[in-house]
């Protein structure tokens, strides 16, 4: 079996999401004027993260386009903030592929979303409670010419053909939070422009997606307390203990 052993210095892509159920559900079209006072003061506090609004009365999103440095092109666009069906979803990009690469919001993930959250419930006119909070990490990790299979299935063949492609769920919970992993790995391809103006996609190595998503185990009205202790226990299980659990699927 292949070892691969997966570093902080192999990320190609690093996002961190936050995500609440929150009861009862935020009605964007009743809540569209509180709303878009919310995106106007989240603008003018978190700049870095929040830019661009795209509202209806069924959407409420707030965009933002990332670039190497201020003003240049190309950048990437990212949706920081969306309203879903469930609840709110902060959404803090620390790594994103060339030419951002690190976007300088590592170290202020959860100072965010503390923040954010303080602005936006108190800015709606009905009172919500927060049943659920999830912490869910993003990762691509580079492993050059080596395929990842082996971190998905130990049988590597059925009835002849060879795996090539798939994805493996597990699932685990104590006391306190439900963890959830997943890996998936990926064939890394490069988009290349011919002389005649078509663009074709060419293979450009390998690399493992990995996702790790943490939340409270219990369905309840959380206390301030309660959504600090899961994005603590999500906070602390990276880089070293997630690294180590993949690692450990990699060795021979």
């Amino acid at each position: 079996m292949e070892s691969n052993v997966l570093s902080t210095g192999d990320l190609l892509h690093h996002v961190v999401k936050f995500g609440m159920d929150v009861y009862p559900p935020i009605e964007i079209d009743s809540e569209r004027t509180r709303l878009n006072v919310f995106y106007e003061e989240a603008r003018n506090r978190w700049g870095e993260l929040f830019e661009k609004l795209t509202a209806s009365d069924t959407e409420f999103k707030i965009s933002k386009d990332f670039a190497q440095r201020p003003g240049k092109r190309p950048s990437i666009p990212v949706d920081t903030f969306v309203l879903t069906p469930r609840g709110p979803v902060l959404v803090v990009p620390v790594l994103l592929p060339p030419p951002v690469e690190e976007t300088g919001l590592e170290g202020k993930c959860t100072e965010l979303f503390d923040n954010v959250r303080a602005l936006l419930f108190p800015a709606l006119g009905v009172k919500r409670e927060c049943l659920k909070v999830g912490m869910v990490r993003e990762l691509v990790f580079d492993t050059g010419e080596t395929p990842c299979q082996h971190l998905v299935a130990t049988q590597r063949s059925f009835a002849g053909a060879d795996l090539v492609g798939g994805k493996r769920l597990l699932i685990f919970r104590d006391p306190r939070c439900n963890l959830r992993v997943e890996l998936e790995p990926l064939e890394i391809t490069k988009t290349v422009q011919l002389p005649v103006g078509a663009n074709v996609q060419q293979h450009a190595g390998y690399g493992v997606r990995l996702l790790l998503d943490v939340n409270n185990a219990e369905i309840r009205p959380l206390t301030d307390a309660d959504i600090r202790s899961v994005l603590e226990r999500a906070s602390s299980l990276w880089p070293d203990e997630l690294l180590e659990f993949v690692n450990e699927r990699s060795a021979p």
